[in-house]
């Protein structure tokens, strides 16, 4: 693994390091990040080279550059550093800025738009992984590029490569859709404590429920029907809760959650 350099080091940008620093010890790390306690995290914690406010030092020591700072401050950072960024490899997980919006002011084929979720922090994310099409890149060089990225995607969780226009789709099933989650546990935890458990309680089992139901799935690799039906006795419970939530339009609300955040994310990219 290569020499990388972060650009904002917020908590997803930490997140980044931190997997990084984790699978691969070897690797080397610069910084670029004007808050100073959080410059301090990056070097005490990371062993990071801090290159905030020397930009030719910073490039020339880094192989990869990660672009984590706020979509707001995306413009003028990319002008700040489109006269040494020619020929250099970036990261971007800037959310809503598209590739043709960095390639307008970096130099470079060798753009990667990254679409992580919050669950980065612990290696488990689901990471949307696009590239540009039809790049002049030479080939082999464009390869190399590509696996440097899902390599560094791995270090945080799981890589699905996409094409670009899928990337509000993304957005709404994993970045938004974490919270999704988060929603139905909470909601399953007050039922519990509805029917006589303290709430404290009822998020632990309800978290034990939703692990189990994840390493059923992944362990038998069949889709979730296939187990609805078999844990849905006639006449029993399950079916008694499964019609609650169908009466309440439980799957429609929740597909409309996806696609509305999805909607949301392509206003944002302005298209």
């Amino acid at each position: 693994m290569e020499n990388i350099g972060i650009i904002g080091f917020g908590n997803m940008g930490e997140s980044f390091v931190a997997g990084l620093r984790t699978k691969f010890p070897e690797i080397t790390f610069a910084v670029v990040e004007k808050l100073s306690s959080r410059a301090k995290v990056a070097i005490d914690r990371y062993s990071a080279m801090d290159c905030t406010g020397d930009w030719v030092r910073f490039f020339s020591h880094v192989d990869i550059v990660i672009l984590a700072v706020k979509p707001q401050d995306a413009e003028s950072l990319l002008r700040e550093i489109s006269p040494y960024s020619q020929g250099k490899r970036f990261i971007s997980i800037m959310a809503g800025k598209q590739i043709s919006f960095l390639q307008k002011y970096l130099q470079t084929s060798y753009i990667s738009r990254f679409m992580p979720n919050l669950a980065a922090m612990y290696g488990k994310a689901v990471i949307g992984v696009s590239f540009p099409e039809g790049s002049s890149a030479p080939s082999s060089e464009l390869e190399s590029f590509k696996t440097a990225c899902l390599q560094i995607a791995e270090a945080v969780g799981k890589p699905i490569p996409i094409p670009e226009r899928l990337m509000p789709m993304m957005t709404g099933l994993s970045a938004s859709g974490i919270a999704f989650v988060f929603q139905f546990i909470h909601a399953m935890a007050l039922g519990g404590v509805k029917t006589g458990l303290g709430y404290p309680s009822a998020v632990e089992a309800t978290l034990q429920v939703v692990e189990g139901a994840v390493e059923v799935l992944r362990k038998t690799g069949e889709i979730p029907s296939a187990w609805i039906t078999r844990v849905t006795s006639p006449a029993g419970t399950t079916i008694e809760g499964l019609q609650v939530l169908e009466e309440t339009a439980f799957t429609a609300a929740v597909m409309g959650a996806v696609e509305a955040a999805s909607r949301r994310a392509k206003e944002l990219e302005g298209v």
